[in-house]
């Protein structure tokens, strides 16, 4: 069914920013049409005993579980959706070793060095400062740490009706622009294509980038 462009728009404000019963709705779709570059986005961090994760734009968390593999391990989600907050709370309260903290997209209520593994996936759109916001993701990082970044190029986006509004579209190359002058070392990067079932509802082959880099 073709959406009309007010409905686009709508789906375009609750990918960036889910909300109410409709962003509960819309961050289901978002686990299942995300869900391949989710865990290869995890598995490109390499995860170990005693890491502390942390996540940017986790949605309503039912991804922990693969992030979490051992009890000595951390993991905090940082969201600035207080509806998806409150969802993640409720699907990962098994875990002990998980939380979930409310920020506002442009700052990280951190301390310095405080995690050695970060992940993202399909939220670097809507970084407002994009390259203040990957320094400050670097600053709370320990040097070491390793940073991959999960999303659909540019190059797909252009194709996709609803990324007109409010998504800021991305190269491979630009993203590790943007992590190199945060002081990060690209390590690698990743290109694939998929075939999915897109949040507007069609089946779509798209491509999908993970830039990888860890810190000086």
């Amino acid at each position: 069914m073709k959406l009309t462009d007010a409905e686009l728009q709508e789906l375009a404000r609750q990918l960036s920013r889910p909300e109410g019963d409709t962003g509960l709705k819309v961050a289901e779709m978002m686990n299942f049409t995300n869900s391949n570059l989710i865990i290869k986005t995890i598995n490109s961090l390499s995860l170990d005993e005693n890491d502390s994760v942390l996540e940017i734009g986790p949605g309503n968390g039912a991804h922990v579980g693969d992030v979490l593999l051992n009890e000595s391990m951390r993991y905090t989600g940082a969201e600035i959706s207080g509806t998806m907050i409150e969802q993640a709370q409720k699907l990962n309260k098994g875990y002990s070793n998980a939380s979930f903290v409310l920020t506002n997209g442009n700052s990280l209520p951190f301390q310095d060095n405080q995690f050695n593994k970060a992940f993202t996936v399909n939220t670097i759109y809507f970084w407002q400062n994009p390259q203040e916001y990957a320094n400050e993701i670097a600053r709370v990082m320990q040097p070491g740490g390793v940073l991959s970044i999960g999303l659909i190029p540019q190059s797909t986006m252009i194709k996709i009706p609803f990324a007109k509004y409010g998504f800021t579209m991305y190269t491979a190359e630009h993203t590790s622009e943007l992590l190199d002058k945060a002081g990060f070392v690209i390590r690698n990067v990743y290109e694939d294509t998929e075939q999915v079932l897109s949040n507007s509802g069609e089946n779509i082959e798209r491509e999908i980038t993970i830039v990888t880099g860890v810190l000086k």
